[in-house]
């Protein structure tokens, strides 16, 4: 499934981020649904896996050139790229570093599977 359009997005960037972090985790989902489990790898690997570099060729996400690097990571609102850890066979957590485009501080936005929510860092 494509993101929204850039343009269908909220302008604040906080809300923007929750908006895809909840798509990401539907798509992980999605993708274990089809395949029996997570998708493996590092947070690159996970994302190609997401958009097509699969068994069955499903393109889970296809985001916009904007939305992505020069290396193909996928980018939150401020230009770093979205951390995915799985931290078992059953539950996830995606995060942005947030405005100040550092990890493991306030202003990250976190998404824990266990939750189904946004937590605090």
């Amino acid at each position: 499934m494509l993101l929204p359009a850039e343009t269908g997005l909220p302008r604040n960037k906080n809300v923007r981020c929750k908006v895809v972090l909840r798509r990401l985790q539907a798509e992980i989902n999605n993708y274990q649904n089809e395949f029996g489990s997570y998708p493996t790898g590092d947070c690159a690997q996970v994302l190609k896996k997401l958009f097509g570099d699969n068994p069955k060729k499903i393109e889970f996400l296809r985001p916009p050139n904007t939305f992505t690097n020069q290396i193909g990571e996928f980018l939150d609102p401020w230009g770093t790229p979205y951390a995915i850890n799985f931290l078992s066979t059953n539950s996830f957590v995606i995060s942005s570093a947030g405005k100040d485009k550092i990890f493991g501080d306030k202003d990250d936005i976190i998404f824990n599977s266990v939750s189904n929510d946004f937590v605090k860092p």
